[in-house]
C-alpha cells in the first residue's frame, strides 16, 4: 500500500491527454484478429451473469455484441470492460487507425440514451472552439454511430480507452488520497467544471466513480487483448424458446452474456506520471442554462435545493463538487447514508449540524420543505453533535494524515464555498479556482 500511495504522489498533470479530435494523419489499417470459438467456461443458464442482474435487463435491450466482431466496418471487438443498467463496455481495436478505444454499447428505448447522445453533441461543438484548459479533464466521445437489430435501434459511443476511477483507490486505501493531490484533483476538476458549464452542461452527477485516469501504459490493453486470445472470457447463451410444431420446444441463442475481463497487467503500468483525471459519466446530463426540478444526484451528494424540489440549476454540481473533494480526502462520505426510512431527514438534520441552519426564505419557497422542518425551521432529523471542525480532526487523526491548524482552516473555508445551503450562495467553479486553499496550482494546467 504504501507503493501506491508513492505512484499518487507521482502524478502532478494530466499532461499526456489524448486529443479529442482525431488526426487524418497516421492511418494504419490492420486486419481483423481470429477469436477463438471454443475453450471458454460456459455459464449455467440458472446463473444471472452480469447485466442480466438488472431489473429491467431483457435479452433484446442490449445489443448481441460478441468478441471478434467487427462494428461499423471498423471497430473490432476485443473484449469486455464492464456493464451497467444502460449500457455494456468494450474496448476494441479500430482498424483503420490500428489503436485502442473504448465502445459504449448502449440499450435500446431507454430516455437517458438520446440524452447523452446530445450532451457529447454539446461537448463536441464546445470544444472546437473553447480555450478553457478544462477540456483535457473532460471524456469527448470520438465517433458515434447506431446499428440496427431485429425491431430495435442501438447508439453506439466511442470513446479514448481510460483505466480505474478515483473510487477504486478510495475502496483499496480506505483512507484517502494523499493531500497535496487532492488539491491537484480539486483544480483539474475545477477546471472541467466550469469548461462543461460554460457549454451549458450540468453533469449531475459528479462523484469519485465518475471520475476515471489516463491509462500510463497502453500495453495494458495488449495485454487484456492477448489473455483473451490465450483464455477466451466465460460466457453463457441467452436462448428462447422456440416450437417446430410437434409439441417440442428448442432453444435458440438469442444473444451472448460475456464476463467482464479482468486486467492482467501490474498497477504500476496503470498509474504514473500520465494518468491525469477525466471527467465522464454524461448519461444524468442536463443541457441548458434554465432551472430544473427531476430528483438527481447520488443521495449522500445531493444538494439542498434537489432534496426540497426547489429549481437547481449548475450549482449542484458545486456542491457535489464539495462532498467529493471531502470524500476524496479523508475515504468517508461527509454525508454517509443509512437505510432507515428517516435517511433524508436525518442528512438534512446533518446538514444543519455541520453548515448552521438553512436561511428561512430559502425554506419558504421548498415544497417539500415541511417534510424535513419544523416551522420554526428547526431539523425533524437526528442532528448530530459534532460540527465540521470537530469531524475534520478526527477524520485527520483517523486517516493519520496531518495539517496545521490554518490548512485545516483553509480546507473548511473552501469547503463552505461550495456548500452553502443556497444554490445562489455557492461560488462559480471559475471563482473557487483561485480560493487560496488551492489558488497556486489555479494556473498549473
Amino acid at each position: 500500500m504504501l507503493n501506491l500511495l508513492r505512484r499518487f504522489k507521482q502524478i502532478p498533470t494530466a499532461s499526456a491527454t489524448t486529443a479529442y479530435l482525431r488526426s487524418s494523419s497516421s492511418i494504419a489499417s490492420v486486419a481483423p484478429r481470429l477469436f477463438s470459438t471454443t475453450g471458454f467456461t460456459t455459464v449455467p443458464d440458472s446463473t444471472k451473469l452480469e447485466e442480466e442482474n438488472w431489473t429491467r435487463y431483457t435479452p433484446p435491450s442490449f445489443y448481441p455484441v460478441s468478441i471478434g466482431d467487427v462494428l461499423h466496418s471498423k471497430y473490432q471487438v476485443l473484449y469486455k470492460a464492464g456493464y451497467g443498467t444502460t449500457a455494456t463496455i468494450w474496448i476494441c481495436r479500430d482498424l483503420q487507425r490500428n489503436e485502442c478505444v473504448c465502445m459504449k454499447s448502449m440499450v435500446s428505448n431507454y430516455p437517458s440514451v438520446e440524452h447523452e447522445i446530445k450532451v457529447y453533441d454539446v461537448l463536441s461543438t464546445a470544444s472546437k472552439t473553447s480555450r478553457s484548459p478544462g477540456k483535457r479533464f473532460v471524456r469527448h466521445a470520438l465517433d458515434h454511430f447506431e446499428l440496427r437489430h431485429g425491431e430495435c435501434d442501438y447508439h453506439f459511443l466511442i470513446h479514448e480507452p481510460l483505466g480505474a476511477s478515483l473510487q477504486f483507490f478510495l475502496d483499496e486505501i480506505k483512507v484517502g488520497l494523499p493531500i497535496e493531490y487532492v488539491k491537484d484533483l480539486a483544480s483539474q476538476m475545477l477546471h472541467a467544471l466550469a469548461y462543461i458549464h460554460s457549454a451549458g452542461v450540468i453533469h449531475t452527477d459528479l462523484q469519485a466513480n465518475s471520475i476515471l485516469l489516463h491509462v500510463q501504459d497502453e500495453i495494458v490493453l495488449k495485454d487484456a487483448e492477448e489473455a483473451e486470445i490465450e483464455h477466451p472470457s466465460a460466457r453463457k447463451s441467452i436462448g428462447q424458446k422456440r416450437d417446430h410444431g410437434q409439441g417440442q420446444s428448442q432453444p435458440q441463442p438469442q444473444s451472448v452474456v460475456f464476463q467482464t475481463t479482468e486486467h492482467p497487467s501490474p498497477l504500476g503500468r496503470w498509474i504514473g506520471g500520465k494518468s491525469g483525471p477525466v471527467l465522464c459519466d454524461f448519461g444524468e446530463a442536463r443541457i441548458g442554462k434554465q432551472s430544473y426540478t427531476e430528483l438527481i444526484q447520488p443521495a449522500a451528494d445531493r444538494a439542498p435545493e434537489v432534496f426540497l424540489h426547489i429549481p437547481w440549476g449548475s450549482a449542484v454540481d458545486i456542491w457535489s463538487f464539495g462532498c467529493t473533494i471531502w470524500n476524496l480526502l479523508l475515504g468517508e462520505n461527509l454525508f454517509p447514508r443509512t437505510w432507515a426510512y428517516t435517511a433524508d431527514k436525518d442528512q438534512l438534520a446533518r446538514m444543519v449540524a455541520l453548515l448552521g441552519p438553512p436561511p428561512s426564505s430559502f425554506l419558504d419557497v421548498g415544497p417539500r420543505a415541511l417534510e424535513f422542518f419544523n416551522q420554526d425551521g428547526s431539523p425533524k432529523g437526528e442532528v448530530p453533535s459534532e460540527t465540521l471542525e470537530s469531524l475534520l480532526a478526527s477524520s485527520l487523526e483517523r486517516t493519520k494524515k496531518t495539517m496545521t491548524a490554518e490548512e485545516s482552516a483553509a480546507f473548511l473555508a473552501f469547503l463552505r464555498r461550495a456548500l452553502t445551503w443556497t444554490p445562489e450562495g455557492r461560488v462559480s467553479a471559475e471563482e473557487l479556482l483561485w480560493d487560496p486553499w488551492i489558488a497556486s496550482r489555479a494556473e498549473r494546467w
